[in-house]
């Protein structure tokens, strides 16, 4: 009888041992569970972290890239207008120095109908008496055709807008026969969209 109980107290021994060390292991797993989810929560919120302070970074360059492209952009639009306006000004300049030249030549040739045509509206020819008369200006005054004998040889000397809007395109007269020159001032004026001369001023 003693021997039973003996016995079953062993076995009774055994199973409180082994559901203890069950028990045990039980409680390591989970706490090696709960290690492992803290480790990987800690990685999780690092990653975050980490897009968190790249993103205001990521949309800075994108940000100051846009501005770049908008600044380029602006630059070859503002390049483009500057030589548009150069090419615009040369041309005008080019235009009214071959208009001074054929009002030299018409003058000679006594071409009314070409005078007529470049004069500004305070401009008046006189064809009886072959001359001008520039009313439209500081100073109104009358100015006789120039002839052959006046006409030298002609150097064109320079252009020059004034403030009013006006251009003035000077010449060189320089007569080698008579051992004479003198300079020839011509003011022209846009109207209606087109250049007319408003003066021609004598220097002699």
């Amino acid at each position: 009888m003693k021997k039973a109980i003996f016995i079953c107290a062993c076995a009774l021994l055994l199973v409180a041992c082994k559901a203890e060390q069950q028990v045990d292991r039980t409680e390591e797993v989970e706490k090696e569970e709960e290690i492992v989810t803290e480790e990987v929560e800690e990685e999780v919120d690092e990653v975050e972290t980490e897009q968190e302070k790249e993103a205001p970074e990521k949309a800075e360059r994108k940000e100051s890239k846009e501005q770049q492209k908008k600044t380029d952009t602006n630059s070859n639009e503002s390049k483009s207008t500057g030589e548009q306006k150069k090419k615009s000004e040369k041309n005008d300049e080019q235009q009214l120095i071959d208009m001074a030249n054929k009002i030299f030549t018409a003058q000679k040739k006594k071409d009314f109908d070409y005078l007529e045509s470049v004069r500004s509206s305070g401009t008046k020819i006189d064809r009886k008496n072959a001359l001008f008369s520039f009313n439209n200006v500081t100073y109104p005054h009358e100015q006789p055709f120039l002839t052959e004998d006046d006409l030298g040889e002609i150097e064109h000397r320079f252009v020059h807008e004034t403030d009013e809007g006006s251009i003035i395109v000077g010449f060189g007269i320089i007569n080698y026969e008579t051992e004479s020159s003198f300079t020839v001032d011509f003011e022209f004026v846009k109207e209606n969209g087109s250049w007319k001369m408003n003066d021609m001023d004598l220097n002699k």
